[in-house]
Order: C-alpha cells, then sequence, then structure tokens
C-alpha cells in the first residue's frame, strides 16, 4: 500500500482539564459568564464532587464547554481541592471542529484560569486498513486465535457477537481501569449505526479525510462505480491524569536510553502533526505485538532430546522480545519517539527505608539515654509522614501532617468519627496550638 495516500482521519475525543478559578475574577460561576455575554445553561444538580455544574452555549445553542466547579469539600483542609478548583471539559463536537487545544488554551487565558493539568485526553485515530494492508478485523480474530502477542497493556477485554459460524469480535481493549493509559480498537461504523446518538461530526470528518464519500449511508464509491458500506475502525488511546509527562527515547547500540522529560501540557496536542506524532508515540509503545514463535529446535539439542523422547512433547515458546513484530503502521523516517511518564514523588517510599525503619527501632529499643531514643523517634515519625503522605490527594505535606495525627489519635482510643477528628486537628494546626 502507498502510504502517502493512505487518508488519515485523527482527532481528539476527549479533552478535560483540572484548573484553579482567577482569584482575581472569582467565583467564576455561571452568573460571571452571563456577564461576559454567555448563554449558560445550568444544571439543577451538581456531581459527587463539584456542587455546581453548567454549559456554555456559542449563539446558536450548541455547548462550547462544559464547567464543573465549586468543590463540595473545598473548604476542608485533608479534601485536595480548594475553593477555587474546577474542571473544565471540552463538549465532543467541539474536538472535531479546527484546533479543540488551541481553543482551550485561549478559554484558559481569556479568563485568566490558573492551568494545573490535563485530566483526560483521548486521541483517536479512524482508519479502515492497516498502513500494511491487514484488515482490521481479521487481524481481531488472528490475534484471538493466538497467532500474534501483544507487548505491554496484557490486560484484555474483548467484545463481540456469537454465532453458529463464528464469532465477530467488535471491540478489544487493553489496560485497567488505573491504567495510565488505555488502548482500544473497535468497529466505530457499527458504533455509529447501532449507537442511541448519533455523532454526524464524525461522519463529516470521514468524508473530508476520504475514508467515505457519503456521510449518510457511510458508503464509498468503488472503482465501477457502486456504492459499498466500509467498516471505519477506531484505534483510541486515553491518557488519564496521571501522565506526567513524556520521556524522549534515543537508541544507542540497540538499547533504548531515557532522558529530556517534556512536560505534558495542551501544546503538545495543538495542531494535526502534534496529534500525529503523539499517536505515533503510542503506537509505538501500547500496540505492538508480535508474531507466536518457537525455539528453533536443530539449534537447540537438549529440546530435540526431549522432542524424541517423547513425541507429545510441545516445543518451548520463543521470549516475547525476540519473536518478529507484526506490522500494522508504518512510522515516519526519523521520528523521535518519547514515551509517557507517570513520574512518581521524590518522597515515595523504598525498601531503603523500610530497612531504615526497622533498624531505627532496634536501636532505639536497645538504648536507654533519652536524647537518643527522641532522635530515633523524630527520624521514624519523618518516615512514617513520607508513608502517609502518599494517601494524601494532594501530595501536601500540610495535609500529611493532619492525616498522621488523626491516626495517632484514632489508634490511641479516640472514639470520634475520623471527619470529626480530621477537622479538629485541622483548625489546631491553623490556629498554631500544634506541630
Amino acid at each position: 500500500m502507498d502510504i502517502e495516500k493512505q487518508k488519515r482521519c485523527i482527532n481528539l475525543d476527549w479533552l478535560e482539564v483540572y484548573c484553579f478559578e482567577s482569584r482575581d475574577r472569582f467565583p467564576c460561576d455561571a452568573r460571571y459568564f452571563e456577564k461576559q455575554g454567555y448563554i449558560v445553561k445550568e444544571r439543577e444538580y451538581g456531581t459527587r464532587v463539584y456542587k455546581e455544574m453548567f454549559t456554555i452555549l456559542d449563539d446558536n445553542g450548541n455547548p462550547v464547554m462544559e464547567v464543573r466547579r465549586c468543590p463540595a469539600s473545598g473548604d476542608a483542609s485533608f479534601s485536595g481541592l480548594v475553593p477555587e478548583s474546577c474542571h473544565l471539559r471540552l463538549p465532543n463536537w467541539i474536538l472535531y471542529q479546527g484546533n479543540p487545544a488551541r481553543y482551550m488554551m485561549e478559554f484558559l487565558l481569556k479568563h485568566d484560569y490558573v492551568f494545573q493539568s490535563i485530566y483526560r485526553i483521548d486521541i483517536a485515530y479512524d482508519f479502515v486498513l492497516f498502513d500494511s494492508g491487514d484488515k482490521p478485523d481479521r487481524f481481531v480474530r488472528r490475534y484471538l486465535e493466538g497467532q500474534y502477542r501483544k507487548i505491554n497493556q496484557c490486560f484484555l477485554s474483548a467484545h463481540g457477537e456469537d454465532s453458529w459460524n463464528n464469532c465477530n469480535w467488535n471491540s478489544l481493549s487493553w489496560g485497567s481501569r488505573t491504567s495510565m493509559v488505555n488502548t482500544k480498537l473497535y468497529n466505530k461504523t457499527k458504533e455509529l449505526m447501532e449507537g442511541k446518538t448519533d455523532k454526524p461530526y464524525i461522519r463529516t470528518a470521514w468524508m473530508l479525510t476520504g475514508l467515505i464519500d457519503n456521510p449518510v449511508s457511510l458508503t464509498k464509491r468503488q472503482p465501477d462505480g457502486s456504492m459499498k458500506q466500509v467498516d471505519v475502525w477506531r484505534l483510541e488511546y486515553s491518557l488519564k491524569s496521571s501522565c506526567k509527562g513524556w520521556i524522549v527515547i534515543e537508541i544507542e547500540d540497540g538499547k533504548k536510553v531515557k532522558k529530556q522529560h517534556i512536560p505534558h501540557r495542551l501544546s503538545m496536542f495543538d495542531a494535526k502533526d502534534k496529534l500525529w506524532q503523539r499517536f505515533q508515540d503510542l503506537t509505538y509503545h501500547y500496540f505492538r505485538f508480535k508474531y507466536k514463535e518457537y525455539v528453533d529446535l536443530a539449534e537447540k539439542s537438549k529440546f530435540f532430546v526431549l522432542e524424541t523422547a517423547n513425541s507429545d512433547y510441545q516445543r518451548p515458546l520463543k521470549r516475547k522480545d525476540r519473536c518478529r513484530d507484526k506490522k500494522l503502521f508504518y512510522f515516519d523516517a526519523g521520528h523521535q519517539f518519547t514515551q509517557v511518564s507517570n513520574c512518581p514523588p521524590d518522597y515515595k517510599s523504598s525498601r531503603r527505608d523500610d530497612v531504615l525503619e526497622r533498624r531505627l527501632r532496634n536501636y532505639q529499643m536497645t538504648h536507654s539515654n533519652l536524647d537518643i531514643r527522641r532522635a530515633c523517634q523524630i527520624i521514624l515519625d519523618d518516615l512514617d509522614l513520607n508513608k502517609v503522605i502518599n494517601y494524601t490527594p494532594t501530595y501536601n505535606i500540610l495535609d500529611a501532617r493532619v492525616l498522621q495525627e488523626t491516626l495517632r489519635r484514632k489508634m490511641g482510643g479516640d472514639e470520634r468519627d475520623v471527619a470529626e477528628i480530621l477537622n479538629s486537628i485541622a483548625k489546631l494546626i491553623h490556629d498554631e496550638e500544634i506541630f
């Protein structure tokens, strides 16, 4: 297949950010946007996290931004949120118009929001054939039959239809709910035709990129002049809030060398060519398959002896990394790959900390000198604080101290509810009566 002629339809399919409202403009509620000349549609109820939720509309009544604000526990010291916390999400149809990442950036700048992180971003690539010429449905069937095996993300979910003749698989997804990246391959045509809500803007995007000719019937003109319905498949990556950055991968002497960390920001996705670059990065790491291959018995004499002694002996499988790659996509020549990264906090506990803690406790128990025992306890308390901080939403040292003292009092016999103890400890810290 001529890759230059391969039609590429790549878009964002979800974009949601976490940010702070401007202190100068706070509160940025529905009244604020109405004063700015926007049409606002408020929802009568909020969410589990936010009390207020509303949608900003354009002059034609189309949604252009969804806002969730006013955290239900934003005034508590151990909530992980502050009163200015909010989530902004672009409606799905906006993601297929122009440059959605740039649109979000301009909206944040116009209303003086303080960007914190990308909460979720999905990259969707729609296609009819893989670059190699493979048909997606046949590839899926062969993969589930065991001809190929996947590298990374081995947690698999599959959906399809069972019949007497065959099982037709329409959707595969890899990764758990808590994974930093989820990968999904599915028949998008089937979803649109059977879905309760149609998305005409997706059909239009397919027509503009040449995947189909008729967006109503989802058909494409054939060389003989007839119209044939085509199955457009989608390969989609969903990046969660745990994604903190991208690391440039360089190959030196056949080995990967990781360096040059790039922050996970909207500027990584504010152009079509950047989306294609991110898609290649994710595909290189998360959509990589290997042929199922066996050890060559002619070269492995010990296995050859076993096989001749027992005809039922099964040939051993090769390690995945030594099997041939199943070529599906052709990447740009000279592309410098990056790998998505979840940077752990510097204070994450390690095995060395556990060893130090055990030794300190033993040292403390074997000494009667009060100063030494107190010094050991100070270090032990700090090590314990580093563990507790992992259970705070914002990894804030003050929140960790509140939780640490709360746990100490609860384990010491305090019969009050944990929330009540938390609030009392937070007040004592605020009034500088403890710590």
